[in-house]
C-alpha cells in the first residue's frame, strides 16, 4: 500500500511541476511573440523562414502565417518489482508485486500563429492557437545558400 501512495505522490507531483513549466513556457512564448511587434515583416520572414502563408485583410493590412508542428512517441516504461519480506510465527514470507507497464504514447503538438501588418508592413499584432505554442522554442538556424547558416 505504501509503494501505490508514493507512486501516485510522485505522479501528482510530476503533474504539479508540468503544469507549472507550461506557466513559465506560455510567459517566454508570448515574450517572445511581443518582440516582433513594430518590427517589418521583411525580418520576422527572414527569421521564421518565408514557408508562411499570407492573407490580404481590410485596411491594407496583411496577416502572415507560420504553423510549427512535431511528432514523435513517448517511450513505454514500466514502475519497478517490489518485494517485500516479513516475519511471522509460521517463518518468513516473500511477496513480489510486479511493476506496471506502460505502453508507448504517441503525441503531435501544433501551434499556429499569425502577425498582422500595417499597410507598410510594421507588425501590429499577433495570434496563435495549437496545443504546442507554449513548446515553441522560436525559429531554428535558417540555413542560407549551400546549406550554411
Amino acid at each position: 500500500m505504501r509503494t501505490i501512495r508514493s507512486v501516485i505522490g510522485f505522479t501528482g507531483l510530476l503533474l504539479s511541476l508540468s503544469l507549472l513549466t507550461a506557466c513559465v513556457t506560455t510567459a517566454r512564448f508570448e515574450q517572445l511573440m511581443e518582440g516582433y511587434l513594430g518590427v517589418p515583416i521583411a525580418d520576422v520572414q527572414r527569421t521564421f523562414g518565408y514557408n508562411y502563408i499570407e492573407r490580404k485583410l481590410p485596411d491594407g493590412k496583411r496577416a502572415y502565417t507560420w504553423v510549427w508542428k512535431e511528432k514523435g512517441v513517448f517511450p513505454g516504461y514500466e514502475t519497478p518489482t517490489t518485494i517485500q519480506t516479513f516475519t511471522s510465527n509460521k517463518g518468513q514470507h516473500v511477496i513480489v508485486i510486479p511493476g506496471t507497464y506502460f505502453p508507448q504514447t504517441p503525441y503531435e503538438t501544433t501551434c499556429e500563429f499569425s502577425f498582422i501588418t500595417d499597410a507598410s508592413g510594421k507588425t501590429l499584432t499577433w495570434r496563435a492557437s495549437g496545443n504546442g505554442c507554449a513548446a515553441f522554442r522560436g525559429p531554428g538556424t535558417v540555413l542560407g545558400p549551400g546549406g550554411k547558416p
